[in-house]
Formats: structure tokens, sequence, C-alpha cells
């Protein structure tokens, strides 16, 4: 339930930024917002620790530097599209997660990962809206490139915390990483744009406190869920329902429901067409079930 959760919630962040994005809350504010408060969340885990070995602690300050970019990149994908594409694609950290772990630390690719590649390469071309011909171009554009820089950096981190939080444990790790991952956000915005990166307009704060809790709810649920069970297969699988989640919801919301959600979510979404979205709906079933495929 837990992963299940978190892929939900995922969505339902992506959804509130999204909105704080559209009422005039600038990147480094959104970028600032939900880092802090991820890192804010985490820090109760040093309760967990034990002896620090302080000599490793460039460990977690490097997986909080990919992390961040991956981050900015997140937020730079819903700006300039919509959550219905940009979180399908960032279901190919999956895929990136395999290419990392060969080329990095030699693990072999059985041949399922291969297959698993070529369902998630049509799956993108359905998300996107693109024809074969199109492909190619339409990932150039910006919110496709972003997704999937985000995508790869996200999987990297992903393979480096998968193999260094063992040396430091989850008492030090994470919270020492999150925390980096706040003073990072704090120091590449204050130079852009001082304290203005504080400074969230008043009809884009609701969204975007709410959205930053929310991310960091679904991280922590996340790590919850690895940490006491540890069946990251399982875990993986279902938290990659958001990218099915994405479409369904934004769908939902921004449609049916928008008289009550309207004031809340983006209605981008709304303005695409039933054979736009449901092409996305089917991109993101192919692009679900390539990471199924994978990782049983």
């Amino acid at each position: 339930m837990l992963p299940a959760i978190s892929a939900v919630l995922y969505v339902l962040a992506a959804l509130l930024i999204k909105q704080s994005i559209g009422r005039g809350a600038g990147q480094n504010a959104v970028n600032v917002a939900a880092n802090v408060a991820a890192a804010l969340l985490f820090q109760p885990l040093w309760l967990l620790a034990g002896d620090v070995a302080w000599s490793l602690a460039w460990m977690p300050a490097v997986a909080a530097v990919t992390f961040t970019v991956g981050q900015i990149l997140t937020f730079l994908a819903l700006r300039h599209g919509d959550v219905s594409v940009a979180t399908p694609l960032l279901g190919l950290k999956v895929m990136f997660t395999a290419v990392f772990g060969a080329v990095l630390f030699a693990e072999v690719l059985p041949l399922r990962w291969w297959l698993g590649a070529i369902a998630s390469s049509l799956g993108v071309m359905l998300v996107t809206g693109a024809t074969l011909r199109a492909l190619g171009p339409r990932l150039l554009r910006a919110d496709a490139l972003s997704a999937m820089g985000a995508a790869a950096l996200f999987a990297l981190t992903d393979v480096l915390v998968q193999r260094w939080l063992p040396q430091l444990g989850v008492g030090v790790f994470v919270p020492l990483m999150f925390g980096i991952v706040g003073a990072l956000s704090v120091l590449y915005g204050l130079p852009q744009e001082g304290l203005k990166i504080f400074r969230v307009p008043v009809g884009a704060r609701i969204g975007l406190a709410a959205g930053s809790v929310l991310l960091a709810v679904q991280i922590l649920g996340m790590a919850l869920a690895l940490g006491l069970y540890g069946n990251a297969t399982v875990v993986n699988i279902v938290y990659s329902s958001r990218s099915v989640w994405s479409v369904v919801l934004a769908w939902l919301l921004a449609r049916w429901f928008a008289r009550w959600f309207a004031r809340w979510f983006a209605r981008h979404d709304a303005s695409e067409g039933p054979e736009a979205m449901g092409r996305r709906l089917a991109g993101a079933v192919l692009l679900f079930a390539a990471v199924v495929a994978v990782l049983l």
C-alpha cells in the first residue's frame, strides 16, 4: 500500500505544483519549496544514526547533486508541458537504471530489459503524441527533454544510493543527502533571484505548499516501503503505476471534477481531446507494462 499511495500522491503533487507554476510561482521558488520540505521531513531520521563515518560523507553529497539537478529538470518539464506527458516519461527511469548499472557496475542485462526498452519506446511515442517520423523532433521539445533528463538523473541517484547507503545507514545517509539537497536548492536560486525565491504570489502559495509536502511524504512512503519490507521489485512495480495515474487523474480532475478542483489544479490537460488523452493512457500503460516485464 505504501508505494501505491506514494504513486497517487506524486501525481497529485505534480498537478498542484503545475497549478502553482501557472499562478506565478517561479522555477527556483518551486525547487526550493519542494526540496526544503523534503529536507526537513527527513531530519528526524538522525535519531536512528549510530557512529557516523564522516569520511564517507561525500557519497550522500554526490547523490544529493544528481537528485537536485533531476528535480530542477522535473519542474522544467512541468513548466513547459502537461503532467500527463512529463510523468509517464519519468517512468523511463527504470530503463536508465539498467544502463547505469551495466556501465558503472558491470551488471549483465538480460533479454527482458531489451524487450522492456522496446515497449517503453512505443509507450513514449504514444504518450508524446508523436508519429514514428515525428518522434525525434517531439522528443527534442523542452518538456520531453527535461523529463527524460530528470529520469536519467533520478536513475543514477537510485544506483548510487543502492550501492552507498549500506555503508552509512539510513539514519545518516538519507537525512544528510536531503539536507544537502535543500541547501543546494537555496544556493542555486539565491545568486539568480536573491530573496525573491522565497516570495510566491498569493494565488500560488496553497498549491505550492501542498504539492511540496505531498512530494516529501511520497518520498518518505517509498523509503519506508523499501526500508521495512526490502522488496524493491514489488515496490518499484507498484510505484511505477504513477505513469498511468498521471493520465487518469489529470483527465478526471480537469474535466469531470472541474467545478470543485478548477481552483486548485491546472486545466491545461482539459484542453486535450479524448483521442489525445486516450493515446497518452495507452502509452502510459505500455510504459508500465515495460517496467513490470523488466522487474519481474
